[in-house]
């Protein structure tokens, strides 16, 4: 992969002005995902966007501005590589999440988020046990549909510098990873493969802290499973970008932030030696120390070690360059979409 020279920890620049492609007018708009982790809301004014400018199938710094960012770690997908069936209890804690999401969505102005699922829903044989405790349509997103997503939320927070750079993101869930390659001027090729840090926890980790041999299978499983895909993205990559909440999660490990903020995590470089060293400080804590760890959200710790060994493969595989975090992601894209 080519990835340009950037120092590691460097955050990049923040998204241009976007001259004529924007109008004054601005809509406020609101969308709740609903992951195989988390529950996250997002409440942003979009400036609406020029129909001449419509040509453009991907734009870059678009200045989404956010007014309400929540997450409740829920874990719908708890046990779901068991036998394909979601739990009541994470059903209701999920229900309990979206619909109090929804109504702060509804006290901003927005009385009717879009609510969109991914893994959990998308695999599950029962996923009627979620659906019926919610009062709402919720559109539940194939792969290939999150990987685009994921992609033209990204790009939509980068700056002119990756105008003609060919990129890859990478989004590390609860339940999958997407590998998608593109430029501002369309996707090239998508991945979703089922690699999310709570279904490689659950089936690798089973010790605390993991034991060796545990941590050399799922290395073992992630390299199969993700090695072919990058040997044909990575050499023709400029620029690797990750997003998703393992990914923002190192980044503020790296910087032990507390409390979290995503000001700092957009735009950061995660270098492959940070990234080595965060794991194996993780790797050598209990579960109640690595819960103490500046910038780890304790509802996480149980499964960022299976999260972060699968980003560490991932910028191996890669040439070792950076991977330029960011908080603009299928959310945003969600909001762009209306």
């Amino acid at each position: 992969m080519r990835l340009r020279a950037s120092p590691a920890g460097a955050a990049g620049p923040p998204p241009p002005t976007p001259g004529n492609v924007l109008t004054r007018r601005v809509s406020r708009r609101a969308a709740i995902d609903v992951g195989t982790n988390s529950v996250r809301l997002l409440v942003a004014d979009l400036p609406a966007l020029d129909p001449s400018a419509s040509h453009r199938p991907l734009r870059l710094g678009l200045p989404l501005r956010p007014v309400i960012r929540r997450l409740a770690i829920t874990r719908l997908g708890d046990r779901l590589d068991e036998d394909g069936v979601i739990r009541e209890p994470a059903a209701a804690r999920t229900a309990a999440a979206v619909e109090e999401f929804a109504a702060e969505a509804a006290a901003a102005g927005v009385p009717s988020p879009v609510v969109f699922a991914t893994y959990a829903m998308r695999v599950a044989r029962n996923p009627a046990t979620l659906l019926e405790k919610l009062n709402r349509p919720v559109r539940v997103l194939s792969g290939e549909d999150e990987a685009r997503l994921g992609f033209l939320g990204a790009v939509a927070g980068l700056g002119q510098e990756y105008a003609r750079a060919r990129m890859l993101v990478v989004d590390i869930g609860g339940g999958s990873v997407e590998l998608t390659r593109g430029t501002t001027s369309g996707i090239e090729e998508v991945h979703s493969v089922p690699l999310g840090c709570v279904v490689l926890t659950h089936r690798f980790l089973a010790h605390d802290p993991p034991q060796e041999r545990e941590v050399s299978t799922l290395r073992a499983h992630v390299t199969e499973t993700l090695g072919p895909m990058l040997d044909q993205l990575g050499p023709s990559v400029d620029a690797a970008i990750g997003v998703g909440g393992t990914i923002t999660t190192m980044a503020a490990l790296a910087q032990r932030l507390v409390p979290y903020d995503p000001d700092r995590v957009h735009g950061y470089r995660l270098a492959l030696p940070q990234i080595a060293a965060t794991l194996e400080t993780l790797r050598a804590r209990s579960l109640g120390e690595r819960r103490a760890l500046p910038g780890l959200q304790p509802e996480r710790a149980d499964v960022i070690i299976a999260g972060a060994l699968v980003l560490h493969d991932v910028l191996r595989r890669l040439g070792g360059g950076p991977i330029v975090v960011s908080e603009a992601d299928l959310l945003w894209a969600v909001l762009i979409e209306g």
